[in-house]
């Protein structure tokens, strides 16, 4: 099966599944718990069910709280446990500057999934900004590795990617779903996330031993440069998997907003 039939399998997939999120939402957003209590009245069961509201006043839509929980702990553990104790090595043996620098490099490299993303959504300003930073990066950051135009105001954008694509055609976000290994997303996002793998550079790296080597370095760099924020967070949190989910929906749905 080709790439392509894979790719238009991904977006059938997203129009199936989220189509009927995208009909239940409710007509504003804010949160339907601010809208209970002011009007002295409970949630409807209807928008108890599509944002799995249990009277606690959760916004979030998570359907499946109960396997999501179960992955998130097994999430946690191979963090704590696993990821952690090859960090400490990992970091150990690549100093800040060096991990900073493979980091510019792989998003250098997704310039073709942010484009294409920007153009189906129309943003010009972001393709003309991204268009700008990858050139300049690629030709004077040594291929990326340095990020030159970490300090132009005027080429900063938040990143585009296949998830808010379909978000900016009306496709609901569908249920909250915790990744194994991978950790928090949603239905689109996840669609999104495999779509977007077949526009990146990477995938046309042969042989597919390195390929998979350059995609699991980017992962395990990505997860270290993240990891103090998370252990902060489980840190300061009462209930690390409600902060967890709390964050991501902020964030996501923050990028979908610019």
């Amino acid at each position: 099966m080709s790439k392509r039939i894979l790719l238009l399998l991904c977006v059938a997939l997203a129009v199936i599944m989220l189509q009927g999120c995208a009909g239940k939402k409710p007509a504003h957003s804010p949160a339907p718990d601010a809208t209970a209590a002011a009007s002295g009245t409970a949630a409807t069961d209807e928008t108890a069910e599509d944002y799995g509201d249990n009277g606690n006043g959760e916004p979030y839509p998570d359907a499946i709280e109960g396997f999501n929980r179960g992955v998130f702990t097994f999430n946690d553990g191979f963090i704590t446990y696993v990821f952690s104790p090859f960090d400490t090595v990992y970091t150990g043996f690549f100093p800040q500057d060096v991990r900073n620098g493979f980091g510019n490099f792989y998003r250098n490299l997704g310039y073709p999934v942010r484009l294409i993303n920007a153009l189906l959504q129309f943003k010009f300003d972001k393709i003309g900004k991204e268009t700008a930073s990858f050139a300049l990066n690629t030709v004077f950051g040594v291929g990326g590795l340095f990020n030159v135009t970490r300090n132009m105001p005027a080429l900063q954008s938040s990143p585009e990617d296949f998830s808010q694509t379909l978000a900016f055609y009306g496709l609901g976000e569908g249920t909250y779903v915790v990744v194994p290994f991978l950790g928090p997303s949603t239905v689109r996002d996840v669609v999104g996330t495999v779509a977007d793998s077949f526009l990146h550079p990477l995938s046309l790296v042969t042989p597919d031993s390195a390929r998979y080597a350059l995609v699991g370095h980017d992962k395990v760099n990505a997860a270290s440069a993240a990891l103090p924020t998370y252990k902060e967070i489980k840190k300061e949190s009462f209930d690390h998997y409600t902060s967890m989910k709390d964050v991501f929906f902020q964030y996501r749905r923050g990028l979908e907003q610019e």
